[in-house]
C-alpha cells in the first residue's frame, strides 16, 4: 500500500468505527462533505490544516496525548 491509500483505509476505518457518515464525520470536522469525500476516496489530498483538523476528530496520526501516555509509562517504569 502507498501511504495515500494507508492514510485513506485509516481515515474510513477510523470514521466506520464511530458509526458515522461521510456526512457526520464532515460536519464534525468543519468540511464539506463532498470534500471529506473527496478525500477519503483519494481524489484530492487535504491541505495541513485539514489534516489537523481531521486528525482532531479521528485520529490518524499520533493522539496529541500520546506523548504524555509515553512519557508516564516511563516514570511509571523507573519507579
Amino acid at each position: 500500500m502507498t501511504l495515500k491509500a494507508d492514510y485513506r483505509a485509516i481515515l474510513k476505518r477510523g470514521r466506520i468505527s464511530r458509526n458515522w457518515t461521510q456526512d457526520k464525520a464532515s460536519k464534525e470536522i468543519g468540511i464539506s462533505r463532498s470534500y471529506y469525500s473527496d478525500i477519503e476516496n483519494g481524489r484530492t489530498i487535504p491541505s495541513g490544516q485539514t489534516l489537523f483538523a481531521i486528525n482532531e476528530v479521528i485520529p490518524i496520526f499520533l493522539p496529541f496525548n500520546d506523548a504524555d501516555r509515553v512519557q508516564n509509562e516511563e516514570v511509571e517504569e523507573n519507579v
